[in-house]
């Protein structure tokens, strides 16, 4: 039953709206002036207060404001029912809070409607007040859990980060979570490895993904394992665990400082941009493949552009929120403008995102926009100092040891990748970490010439064929499920040569009718077969091939820096 509290000083009007209101099953309360009218509002709380405007002690205006501020978030509706008649008098009481009045005399029929109709605004008014409070509670809900789920995403894609000399990085995403990945550590070599990736979208279900892929890239990286195998171990986990409609564009950089080079991938993202401080040229490094997460990895082509540097060089990297974004005739920022404004700013990546705001005339990014600068000169200046503070762990004085390995036709077919679990023995047995990278390099390219081209006799002038590498990986599957007849050796020794230095003596060696010792070693672009091969050239001391390619010899040395470490 609604109550509803009468402020009239006349006895006579009271006793007829009491009667009236009664008689339709109302709870009814009344006062004779605005200070009884308070103590009573404050007992009853009523659902209703009829007021007139004239009244003893406290006016009907000042009634009216202190209602209100009693009934605070609640909604208190004040109906006037009055005999005054000057516009400005209702004029004002109604400016201060009242919600509806009536003039007397009145029709009974019209004083009943506009009672029911304030009484159902107050239900009204009840029901929205649940509901927004219902969706403040979700809302605190939701921002504490964001804000946990932020907390755990930062903690698996930015918390094994290494500091990378010469790196500058702007990231910024258009939601709480970034559909871009910024990924960057230096391996136990001591080299450098950059990953920028964006997936399709933004926000949560874009972010979603960078998880496994920034677990995957620190926890390969700390092992040693080559960027192609940490390129294709991503693929193979997106693949399986992104909808058909995500997918992962990304750029990886290595930088190799004792080399000076760098090798660069590029998978369906923006062109990467080397601009030569030196020469005051740009040069643009395209996508070469498909996004990762759509094909199987014995279909990606995961060939790395090499660079040589000098150390004025300096790679920019980019997602395409910068390049995309419009101006108010839905012209794109663009990447001419991107390189206009990079080698206009001295490279300066924040003058580059203004840039990109002044031509959208002040607008919101509409996409995550993450840009990354790496700057060769930092990096080729202190190898060394990188490679100390990449390696926590004492590396052991060199002893004397040696494995053997023995792979019949049977155990090839069924063991696609035997040289991870070599390498890893070879560290159990001298943990060099540093130097796993180069003796994975060595191992595999060895054992892949041994494999494909001694034992199953494939010719590497597929790979130059469109669709080369996919059509070499097929050959390559059908000849090892035919294969009968074969074994593949591996000969491992380690030899002190003094406290601080030791050597690895690898030999590879095979029984099938290929030879290898004609392997090209061009380092041309157009070339595609024989650079693994100059790769391990590079690497050690001496390399020679035996017995017409049927066997091969890399001699690797390794020191210790820095007194032991």
């Amino acid at each position: 039953m609604a109550s509803i509290l009468i402020v009239d000083p006349s006895k006579s009007n009271r006793l007829y709206l009491r009667l009236t209101l009664e008689k339709q099953g109302y709870q009814v309360f009344e006062a004779g002036n605005g200070l009884e009218a308070l103590e009573s509002y404050e007992h009853h709380r009523p659902n209703l207060v009829i007021t007139e405007i004239k009244l003893p002690v406290l006016s009907g205006a000042d009634l009216v404001q202190r209602i209100k501020l009693l009934a605070k978030e609640t909604f208190a509706p004040v109906f006037v029912v009055t005999n005054a008649f000057k516009p400005d008098s209702i004029q004002r009481i109604l400016s201060v809070g009242a919600d509806d009045f009536l003039q007397k005399p009145y029709p009974e029929e019209l004083l009943l409607a506009k009672i029911a109709s304030l009484l159902r605004n107050v239900n009204f008014y009840d029901d929205l007040k649940q509901s927004k409070e219902l969706v403040s509670s979700l809302h605190m809900g939701l921002a504490l859990e964001h804000k946990s789920a932020e907390r755990i995403f930062e903690k698996f894609v930015h918390g094994p980060r290494q500091e990378v000399p010469g790196l500058e990085a702007h990231v910024s995403p258009a939601s709480i979570f970034n559909g871009d990945v910024f990924l960057s550590t230096i391996t136990p070599a001591g080299n450098v490895i950059t990953l920028l990736g964006d997936f399709t979208g933004h926000g949560l279900p874009a972010a979603i993904g960078a998880i496994p892929v920034a677990e995957v890239f620190y926890s390969m990286v700390k092992k040693g394992r080559t960027l192609k195998e940490i390129i294709l171990v991503i693929n193979d986990k997106l693949k399986t665990i992104l909808p058909a409609h995500i997918f992962f564009s990304c750029v990886a950089l290595k930088v190799f400082p004792k080399r000076r080079s760098v090798s660069l991938f590029n998978a369906g993202m923006q062109p990467v941009v080397m601009l030569d401080e030196a020469s005051g040229k740009e040069r643009l490094f395209e996508s070469t493949s498909v996004p990762l997460g759509v094909l199987d990895s014995y279909e990606l082509d995961v060939e790395f552009t090499k660079v040589e540097v000098e150390g004025a060089e300096h790679f920019v990297c980019y997602t395409d929120g910068i390049v995309e974004a419009m101006d108010h005739t839905k012209q794109m920022f663009g990447v001419s403008r991107l390189v206009d404004s990079l080698k206009a700013s001295h490279r300066n990546i924040n003058q580059l995102v203004r840039s990109a705001q002044d031509f959208c005339h002040g607008c919101v990014f509409n996409d995550d926009v993450s840009i990354i600068k790496l700057s060769m000169a930092d990096i080729l200046m202190q190898p060394n100092q990188m490679i100390e503070s990449a390696v926590l762990e004492r590396i052991p004085p060199p002893s004397r040891w040696s494995l053997k390995y023995a792979f019949s036709a049977e155990n090839l077919k069924c063991n696609p990748h035997p040289i991870e679990a070599i390498v890893d023995a070879i560290i159990g047995m001298q943990p060099i970490t540093p130097y796993k990278e180069d003796i994975f390099i060595i191992l595999s390219e060895l054992y892949n010439n041994a494999l494909e081209h001694g034992i199953l006799q494939l010719d590497s002038c597929i790979k130059q064929q469109l669709n080369g590498f996919l059509a070499f990986a097929e050959e390559k599957q059908k000849a090892l499920e035919n294969l009968t007849d074969g074994r593949l050796m591996i000969d491992v020794e380690h030899e002190p040569l003094s406290e601080t230095v030791g050597r690895l003596r690898i030999v590879v060696a095979h029984d099938g009718a290929g030879r290898v010792d004609k392997v090209a070693t061009q380092t041309s672009s157009e070339v595609f077969s024989g650079r693994g091969i100059t790769i391990v050239r590079f690497l050690c001391s001496d390399f020679r091939f035996e017995e017409g390619g049927a066997r091969v010899e890399a001699v690797y040395d390794w020191e210790r820096i820095d007194d032991g470490r």
